[in-house]
Formats: structure tokens, C-alpha cells, sequence
């Protein structure tokens, strides 16, 4: 696979993980369940699949190139919703408590705004790091490591334990998936596999059939639960089937994306960082609160909650586009993530 044909797919997986949070977040009836089943360890099996090995870059040069991608544009989105936040808690009068925790949780985080997928991508590849470094001599080593790790870290969710700063405690999970997408690149089985898929019924039969695992594992886990995967708040449901439906839901994902010549979800899946960050916390508010003062979309029924969350996803996508291009134009873009 060429690298001008193997980014090309994954921008568009990426767009299309991009649009499925925009989903997820707008609360389209039963979509929005499911789309929570796979499209976060979604994102980190994206990132493994571009992830150098540890011997491009020292610890350190990694670190702190993850650190400007990552760990600035976090603080630069972050400071944006912050202060529409500030804004917003000021017209309703909010005590000075309210600014004093919303600081504490933005500088501690602990599954707080959408942005704490940055701080929790920024440790998964750290850990995974340290993982392929020391343990990459030994057959089968990272995998058996890495496996390790996501098991300790669903022992925590198993005994209670809560979140960790910075997300810690998702990343420990999360680097599993980031190795499993690390491992399907450097596969040559794999590639050659998925390259090889060409004719349309045969990828699209494939899907199907990865969707049809998605949908029964993740009913499963409910019922067997009473809980369903959700990343964002370190709840993992039953394991293994979360495991096994998210999987599934990320294969049926990477599968169609060669097969998607879309040029919207492929600049969706190149200007991610934006979107993504300021979609939920600052456009989707707003216009909730526009609805709620205008009497807008108030009254209940599946139809007019679709219709909702469509003129909610046009908002977004006419809002922040222009804002994405503005901001690529701004000498301090990279701030941005852009």
C-alpha cells in the first residue's frame, strides 16, 4: 500500500470516526447508543496505525513531539471553551465556586469536555512507547505486555478505583487498541489482506458482517451489564464483548474507508482537531440553549429529535469549518492542532 493511498484511507477514517462523534453527541435515538459501542477506541486504533516505533525518536524527542501535537493545542482548545463557560456561567450568575472547579477539572482532568481524549491519547502513546522499547526483543513481548497492562487497567474499573488524572486510567486501557492498529501497519498478512479486498461485495459482505458482530456483542454487554462501552467515562460494561463489538465496529470502519472517495469526510478526517474539540462543549451548547430560549425543538417524539440533531450537526459543520480555515491561516495555527 502506497503512503499516498494508505493516509488517504485513514483521513477518511478519521472523518468518518469524526462524524460518528458528532452522533454520539447530539443524541440521535438508538444511533448514539451505538455509535459510543466502538468510535473511541476507534480514534486510538488510527493513531497506532501511524505510530513511528520507538527507534525513529529518543523518549524524550517523542514525548515532546507528542507534547506540542497534543498536550498545547489541549490547552490552547481548552482555554476557548473555558472561556464561553465563563461567559455562560456569568449570565446566570454563577458563584465564584463554579470558575474554581471548572479550572480544577480542566488542569487535573479527569473525563472532562471533549478534550480529554488529547490528554488521554498523549499518555496511551507515552505508555506504548515504553512498552515496544523495553519489550520489543522478546517474541511476542509488546503484545503480551500490552495485553497486561489493558488487563490491570480493567481491574481497576472492575474494583471501583475511579478515574486517574489526566485520564490515566483510560489510557492504560486505551494503548491496546493503539497497539492493535500499530500491529494491523507493520502486519504484511494483514496489509496484503486488505489491500487485496477489491471487489465491492465482497468488502461491503465483510462490513456487514462486522456490523452484525458490533450489534450482537454490544446488546450482549448491556444485558449481561446493565452497561455499555463508554471511553469518555472509563465504563468498559462486559469486557470482553465491549472488546469484541468495538473491534468489530473498527473493522467494518477500516474496511469501507478505501472504498469511500468522499472529498467532505476526507477534509473532515485531515481537520479533525477543531471540530472535534469545540463541536460539543461550546456549538452543540449554544445551540441548546438558543432552542431552549426560543422554545425550540421542546416537545418530545423521534422525529423531531432527528430533526434536532440534524439542524444541530449543520450549525456545527457551518460554524466551525470557516472558524478550522480562519485558524489554519493564523501564524500560531500549530497551536491550534492545525
Amino acid at each position: 500500500m502506497g503512503q499516498e493511498q494508505r493516509i488517504s484511507w485513514i483521513d477518511t477514517a478519521r472523518g468518518i470516526g469524526l462524524l460518528l462523534v458528532f452522533i454520539g453527541h447530539l443524541n440521535v435515538p438508538a444511533a448514539s447508543a451505538w455509535v459510543y459501542t466502538f468510535h473511541m477506541p476507534l480514534f486510538f486504533f488510527l493513531s497506532g496505525l501511524l505510530y513511528p516505533g520507538f527507534e525513529k525518536y529518543t523518549f524524550a524527542q517523542f514525548a515532546w513531539r507528542r507534547f506540542k501535537s497534543l498536550v498545547i493545542p489541549y490547552f490552547t482548545l481548552g482555554a476557548v471553551i473555558a472561556l464561553f463557560y465563563c461567559g455562560v456561567y456569568a449570565s446566570q450568575h454563577e458563584p465564584a465556586s463554579v470558575y474554581v472547579d471548572m479550572l480544577h477539572s480542566f488542569l487535573v482532568q479527569e473525563h472532562f469536555w471533549t478534550i480529554w481524549f488529547l490528554a488521554a491519547l498523549y499518555l496511551t502513546q507515552l505508555i506504548y512507547y515504553g512498552i515496544d522499547k523495553f519489550f520489543h526483543r522478546w517474541r511476542y513481548g509488546v503484545a503480551i505486555v500490552s495485553l497486561s497492562v489493558c488487563i490491570f487497567g480493567l481491574l481497576r474499573y472492575r474494583l471501583g478505583w475511579g478515574a486517574l488524572p489526566w485520564n490515566l486510567d483510560v489510557a492504560l486501557v486505551a494503548q491496546i487498541f493503539f497497539h492493535l492498529g500499530y500491529w494491523f501497519m507493520n502486519s504484511l498478512r494483514i496489509r496484503n489482506w486488505f489491500v487485496n479486498l477489491t471487489p465491492r461485495y465482497e468488502i461491503y459482505g465483510i462490513a456487514l458482517l462486522c456490523l452484525m458482530i458490533n450489534l450482537v456483542a454490544s446488546k450482549s454487554c448491556l444485558l449481561l451489564s446493565g452497561h455499555s462501552l463508554n471511553m469518555s467515562i472509563g465504563m468498559y460494561g462486559n469486557e470482553a464483548l465491549s472488546f469484541i463489538g468495538a473491534m468489530a465496529g473498527i473493522m467494518m470502519v477500516v474496511i469501507i474507508s478505501p472504498v469511500i472517495h468522499s472529498k467532505f469526510i476526507t477534509y473532515l478526517g485531515r481537520n479533525t482537531m477543531i471540530l472535534f474539540s469545540w463541536h460539543s462543549r461550546i456549538v452543540i451548547v449554544a445551540c441548546d440553549m438558543v432552542y431552549a430560549y426560543f422554545g425550540i425543538f421542546q416537545a418530545s417524539g423521534i422525529s423531531l429529535s432527528f430533526l434536532r440533531a440534524l439542524t444541530s450537526l449543520a450549525i456545527i459543520l457551518v460554524v466551525l469549518i470557516p472558524v478550522n480555515e480562519l485558524i489554519k491561516r493564523w501564524p500560531c495555527h500549530k497551536a491550534f492542532g492545525v
